[in-house]
C-alpha cells in the first residue's frame, strides 16, 4: 500500500471507514514509520480542536457586520453641527484677519464686499463669454452642416448615384482619419 493521504488519515481518526479499509490502514501504519508520525500529529490536532469551546456568534453580529459594510446615513443633526462648526471657524478667521490687519471693522467689511463684488462680476463675465462662445460654435456647426447638405443635394442632380455613394464613403473615411489623427496628436503628450 502507498503512504496515506491526509484525507485518509482524518477519516481513519474519525472512524468513518469501513472495517476492511480500517484494517488495511492499521496494517500500513504498523509498518510505515512516516505514516505513523503523520497519524500521531493529526491525532493531536483533532484532540486539540475537539477540546476547544463552541464559539457562538453574538446576537447583533449580522447588524454589526452590515453597519460596517453600509455605514449609516448622516442625520440632519450632524449636518447642522458641521455647518455651525464651519460658520464658527469662518467668523473666527474673519476676526483673526481683523486683529492682524489693523483695519477698522467697517473698512474690513467694505474690502470684503468689494472683493466679493469683483469676484461675482468676473465670474458673470466669464459665464457670459462661455455661453456666447458655445452659441457661436453651435451656429457655426449648424451652418457648416447645412452647407454640406445643400452641397450634397446639388450633387445629386449632377453625379450618378454610384459616384455619390463613393464620395460619401470617401468623405466619411477622411473625416474619421482626421479625427483619429487629431486625437492621436492631442494624446501624444499623455503617453510619456
Amino acid at each position: 500500500m502507498n503512504c496515506l493521504r491526509i484525507d485518509q488519515i482524518y477519516l481513519f481518526l474519525e472512524g468513518e471507514l469501513s472495517p476492511k479499509e480500517y484494517r488495511s490502514i492499521e496494517d500500513h501504519i504498523s509498518s510505515c514509520e512516516k505514516c505513523q508520525k503523520a497519524v500521531e500529529e493529526r491525532k493531536l490536532l483533532v484532540e486539540a480542536s475537539q477540546s476547544l469551546p463552541v464559539w457562538e456568534t453574538p446576537q447583533d453580529f449580522t447588524q454589526c457586520v452590515l453597519a460596517r459594510i453600509f455605514p449609516k446615513r448622516i442625520s440632519l443633526r450632524d449636518w447642522v453641527v458641521t455647518a455651525s462648526i464651519g460658520l464658527s471657524s469662518a467668523v473666527l478667521a474673519f476676526f483673526m484677519v481683523y486683529l492682524i490687519s489693523g483695519q477698522t471693522l467697517a473698512d474690513l467689511f467694505i474690502n470684503l464686499n468689494r472683493t466679493a463684488l469683483s469676484l461675482f462680476q468676473n465670474v458673470v463675465v466669464v459665464l457670459v463669454k462661455a455661453a456666447k462662445l458655445i452659441s457661436v460654435g453651435i451656429q457655426l456647426i449648424l451652418k457648416i452642416v447645412s452647407l454640406i447638405l445643400s452641397g450634397f443635394a446639388g450633387l445629386t442632380t449632377i453625379l450618378s448615384s454610384e459616384l455619390q455613394i463613393g464620395l460619401i464613403a470617401l468623405s466619411v473615411i477622411i473625416t474619421a482619419l482626421l479625427l483619429f489623427g487629431a486625437k492621436r496628436k492631442l494624446l501624444a503628450g499623455e503617453k510619456a
